[in-house]
């Protein structure tokens, strides 16, 4: 394994964990890495665990984003320091990489150490991410489950969203499978969402050779899955922890030559990144139509409902009860 980059976060502290259950319930559990969440132009190029910028982004992704399995597992979630959002834009590819192997990985990998030392107790578990998260969660695959198969065997799946899974990376990871169906166990399930004006655009977040799986009909070919198979979408809101429920729901099909997840539904351009305020500069980053900030919000229901398969897939193989 890699030497780590500075001291670890103290995981025994419980202010150092955004979320971890007082007495958890259900026979599963989800460890959520959140995304990019420090947006402080004051800050240096990796966010202190304690930035308040990072804390307030944090708790509103996890609202955004982590609740999706709330019914079906016991979600923890740790603080870790990451790269500042706001330096992204001035990054090259390579420099956001490096930054990542880090601090971010160094607090990440501690963070686990923890949960499986003294929160976990054997309990089947999900990993989540989203964007630099699941940066994270591949280098926690790739790397930190190579040298821990007795917890990776206990991983249900890990949704590896708004990052890409490429073939290269199976490659050299041999023991890291992708998703081919809806409810395979120890797998990536992985996509990026965007608009089909993205096509010939560079983005941050895909990758030559990436893989996606639809995550309306649980396919990797380019069968498209209507709008109907979706059980809502939403789009997040940008200051406050909350969900907003659009009046028309996505799509999805796979491009199967970049790798991605297109929504055609026009009505649903709004979405786009950069038609947020202020985020109009993030476009030579994610390119004019990239759906990054909704990878979980578009099929959030359906997210939900796959995640409840799957737990339930493992609890019937290992003979576990599941309510």
């Amino acid at each position: 394994m890699k030497p780590f980059t500075g001291t670890p976060t103290d995981y025994s502290l419980k202010e150092h964990w955004l979320a971890m259950p007082d007495h958890p319930d259900k026979p599963v559990d989800l460890v959520f890495l959140y995304p990019s969440s420090c947006h402080d132009s004051r800050a240096g190029v990796i966010c202190p665990v304690d930035n308040r910028s990072m804390v307030k982004g944090a708790r509103r992704n996890f609202a955004q984003q982590a609740t999706a399995f709330g019914p079906v597992a016991n979600v923890f979630a740790p603080f870790w320091r990451q790269v500042n959002s706001m330096k992204l834009a001035e990054m090259s590819f390579e420099e956001v990489d490096q930054a990542e192997w880090a601090e971010p990985r160094t607090d990440v990998y501690a963070a686990l150490d923890y949960y499986f030392e003294n929160l976990n107790h054997g309990r089947p578990y999900f990993l989540a991410g989203h964007s630099q998260g699941s940066r994270l969660s591949y280098m926690v695959l790739s790397e930190y489950m190579k040298e821990h198969p007795d917890y990776y065997v206990n991983m249900i799946a890990a949704y590896c969203l708004g990052d890409s899974l490429t073939r290269d990376y199976l490659k050299e990871n041999p023991h890291v499978k992708a998703s081919q169906r809806e409810d395979d166990l120890g797998v990536v399930v992985s996509w990026n969402t965007e608009g089909p004006a993205n096509k010939g655009h560079s983005s941050l977040v895909v990758s030559p050779g990436a893989i996606s799986i639809n995550p309306l009909n649980w396919k990797t070919d380019d069968t498209p899955a209507s709008a109907e198979k979706n059980l809502g979408s939403y789009k997040p809101y940008l200051l406050i922890p909350r969900l907003k429920k659009l009046p028309v729901k996505a799509d999805a099909v796979i491009d199967t030559e970049r790798g991605t997840v297109v929504v055609t539904e026009p009505r649903l351009e709004k979405c786009a990144i950069t038609k947020i305020p202020g985020l109009k500069k993030m476009e030579p980053v994610f390119g004019p139509a990239s759906y990054h900030g909704c990878d979980y919000s578009f099929f959030y229901l359906n997210i939900r409902k796959n995640a409840r398969i799957r737990a339930k897939a493992w609890l019937r193989k290992h003979k576990t009860v599941m309510s």
